[in-house]
């Protein structure tokens, strides 16, 4: 490998780690802890959730998707990066909106693509022509990463996108100030 393709790998590989400081804990609704993915390899990559001022919200490969844990449960599962802060305002609309998807059946993906869950009216029966017989409510189901939960939060609270590149690393890094 040449040495101008190892060096561009480098450099894709430092922007996409986190700016770990000095791994300090929470301290107000809407801060931002981090930590390694539990994943071989991949640790780098990340995992992040918001703090509701007594709880981590964060998105977990589990059931239930959408869990409030201690920051003890959230700092022991691998290392931890600390917390950030800094971006926006309107923290109890973002944690209390964040919470609320957990109403719309959530789903776990590992993809950056997510949706809000929400009612929707709409077409519920059609007859055999196709045309629309009868509507009514219908329930989108969630579906979300952790990143992209916590994302999904802030624009809640702020109404735009923390970043437009999504993986956990870019998220926490959208913060710019460490606890």
């Amino acid at each position: 490998m040449n040495n101008s393709i190892k060096k561009a790998v480098i450099s894709i590989y430092l922007a996409a780690m986190p700016i770990v400081g000095m791994a300090g804990d929470p301290s107000a609704i809407g801060d931002v802890p981090g930590r390694d993915l539990g994943f071989w390899g991949l640790g780098w990559l990340g995992h992040v959730g918001m703090w509701t001022g007594n709880s981590v919200l964060e998105v977990l490969d589990k059931t239930p998707v959408i869990q409030q844990n201690t920051l003890a449960n959230f700092k022991a599962q691998t290392s931890y990066w600390g917390a950030r802060y800094g971006n926006g305002s309107n923290f109890y609309t973002m944690t209390s909106t964040g919470w609320d998807q957990s109403n719309y059946n959530p789903s776990y993906t590992l993809t950056s693509q997510w949706r809000e869950g929400k009612w929707v009216y709409k077409c519920t029966k059609y007859t055999a022509s196709g045309t629309c017989a009868s509507y009514g409510n219908v329930m989108t189901t969630a579906l979300f990463r952790c990143d992209t939960f916590v994302n999904y939060m802030y624009f809640k609270g702020t109404g735009s996108n923390l970043v437009s590149s999504f993986t956990p690393a870019n998220v926490y890094n959208a913060m710019p100030i460490a606890r």
